[in-house]
């Protein structure tokens, strides 16, 4: 539990089970539209009867991944919070005035469900880290696709090589230990 606010750590764990460059391609569209979903499968669950449409599941949600991401990194956290309310804002308007968002979601989430699936058998042939560790791997999955952009634009350039290296220690423990049984 100590090391879950120590990025470096966090980041090696997906990393470990995202290697694959077309797995992580796969990941870096359908993780956000994970999320998307389930902010728009979450909007529709009131915490009270009040009017305001924010006051909602999804709301805590939103608030709670923010939270841990600014934890985890203040710059990266600021620029994810934004697009965390960004797809809460969408959601809640698409709830008041679209028929059969929910529904919209339901199907695109489970669509995204299965093209991940699909990334991991055929690509990384790896199951996914969701198995191992399922609150880290969703809450953390959308966090690993904003570092992989940010990596792709030069940023951070030393905790990229870091966490390639440490992940590539693992994927060879990992495959190490499925040949011995």
């Amino acid at each position: 539990m100590s090391d879950i606010l120590n990025l470096e750590k966090q980041l090696v764990f997906y990393r470990s089970y995202h290697y694959n460059t077309v797995n992580v391609l796969i990941h870096s569209v359908f993780v956000p539209t994970i999320l998307f979903t389930s902010i728009g499968i979450l909007t529709p669950i009131k915490l009270s009867k009040d009017a305001n449409p924010f006051f909602n599941l999804a709301t805590l949600m939103t608030i709670g991944y923010a939270g841990f991401y600014l934890l985890l990194d203040v710059t990266a956290g600021l620029i994810t919070t934004p697009i965390l309310y960004l797809f809460l804002k969408t959601n809640v308007d698409g709830t008041q005035y679209v028929d059969g968002w929910f529904g919209y979601m339901v199907w695109i989430f489970i669509i995204a469900w299965i093209v991940q699936f699909i990334g991991h058998g055929v690509f990384e042939k790896r199951a996914p880290a969701l198995l191992d560790n399922l609150v880290q791997a969703l809450v953390l999955a959308p966090y690993f696709v904003l570092f992989e952009g940010l990596f792709l634009i030069g940023w951070r350039k030393d905790l990229k090589q870091r966490i390639d290296t440490n992940a590539a220690s693992n994927i060879a423990l990992w495959k190490e230990k499925k040949s011995v049984k």
